[in-house]
């Protein structure tokens, strides 16, 4: 009786033992949620820059408003509660976001051909505007026959051609009237290619008997309406200060760079999609300004041009109005609202002109007449432009650069001139 006693005794200590080592299992420590970062802003003692899209057009930009940058650095993601069992949790929405694509125009007809090197397994995007049931045909060459098309709308998301299947053609009516992402990929090797984009425009309603052609305004001669300028810097150094920042030194920075070499005043763009402009310190309300501009080496969306009633001179802030012509022959007109987050609105889509000389190495003279909230644009002394804007009236005016196709795009600055039209 005793021995049983003990046993009992002894089985029920070593069941207190092993019920004492048991954890709960609301000790286990809880995810936390990933860091945020943001990227840089950069914002020199004149100069902004922003990327097309960002872009636009920007780019150069949708159409062709200038396209912020796409990153992908994740943000942070909030912590769901726990579904009950009655409501289950609902699968978490995913954007796929628009990749960086350089916008094709067509500067005469309806036809324009793309090129350029891809390496091994690189994919590049290019855009192109439709309308709906406009027809649009696209024919990627290259030496080996292994660079594919691939065609995505950009607003619905919609494939039209999946570029997995390795076509280089693709011919057909397009469903809606928005962008069209056209994507090249190289399969093998490095290879060079050349993209042929046909778009021809849906016929219109033909004019009736009455319609009237618009007739071209006469040329504008400044001197003959205000006489002599209030300023006038044949840019060949005179008046370099201008351009100078405290140090006596001209910006070079990753963007931009202002040059004087040989007397001759030089911008230069550094990075394809990225829009620059840097002001001088002058400032002026209701004037007429012009600038005779050498398009230098230039391609496609290329952009050149000025800034005008921008903000005072290190105010942490970027604003004002920018009238800039294309290496193919387009003004382009928009409202400058912000660079952190960049904020824009299209005054003048890109639109061309036949007053604007086209192509690389040629002059053109870019005229801006700021009267209260109307601006009116011209070309080589043809009024081109007029719009109205009242957002702002007064600041400082400066250069515009946008290497939408070409590194290091550099044009020259032959002379600019004011006439101070206020009180």
């Amino acid at each position: 009786m005793k021995k049983k006693t003990a046993l009992f005794t002894l089985l029920i200590l070593i069941a207190i033992a092993f019920t004492a080592c048991t954890l709960s299992a609301s000790e286990s420590p809880l995810p936390t949620a990933l860091p945020t970062t943001s990227l840089p802003v950069t914002e020199a003692s004149g100069e902004a820059v922003i990327p097309a899209a960002e872009p636009t057009d920007t780019g150069i930009q949708p159409t062709p408003t200038p396209l912020p940058a796409i990153t992908d650095t994740p943000a942070a993601q909030p912590v769901a509660a726990e579904p009950t069992a009655t409501q289950p949790a609902a699968p978490a929405p995913t954007v796929t976001p628009l990749p960086a694509a350089s916008r094709v125009l067509f500067s005469s007809g309806d036809t324009t051909t793309v090129d350029g090197q891809l390496n091994a397994g690189q994919t590049l995007y290019y855009v192109v505007q439709g309308a709906a049931g406009q027809s649009l045909q696209v024919n990627t060459t290259s030496p080996n026959n292994n660079v594919y098309l691939g065609i995505t709308s950009a607003t619905s998301g919609e494939t039209l051609l999946d570029g997995a299947l390795q076509y280089t053609n693709w011919t057909g009516a397009l469903p809606s009237a928005q962008d069209y992402y056209l994507s090249v990929t190289a399969s093998g090797a490095q290879t060079s290619y050349a993209v042929t984009i046909k778009l021809p425009a849906l016929t219109a309603a033909a004019p009736t008997a009455t319609a009237v052609p618009p007739t071209p305004v006469g040329l504008f001669n400044p001197l003959a309406a205000y006489g002599e300028p209030d300023f006038e810097d044949p840019m060949t150094g005179s008046a370099i200060s201008d351009w100078e920042d405290k140090d006596g030194n001209l910006p070079d920075t990753q963007y931009l760079r202002i040059t004087l070499d040989d007397a001759r005043f030089y911008v230069t763009g550094k990075l394809p999609g990225w829009s620059t402009w840097y002001f001088t310190w002058r400032e002026l309300s209701d004037f007429y300004l012009q600038a005779t501009f050498d398009s230098g080496n230039c391609s496609g969306q290329d952009a050149y041009g000025l800034i005008i009633r921008g903000p005072e001179h290190l105010a942490g802030v970027s604003y004002g109005y920018v009238v800039s012509f294309t290496c193919d022959g387009k003004l382009w007109v928009y409202r400058l609202d912000g660079a952190d987050p960049f904020t824009a609105t299209d005054l003048v889509s890109l639109t061309p002109s036949q007053y604007i000389n086209a192509g690389s190495n040629q002059r053109n003279l870019i005229g801006i007449r700021a009267n209260g909230d109307q601006l009116t644009i011209y070309a080589n002394g043809y009024q081109i432009a007029q719009v109205t804007d009242s957002r702002y009236d007064f600041g400082r005016f400066g250069v515009y650069v946008s290497p939408q196709w070409t590194s290091f795009y550099t044009y020259r600055v032959v002379d600019l001139t004011y006439w101070d039209l206020g009180d």
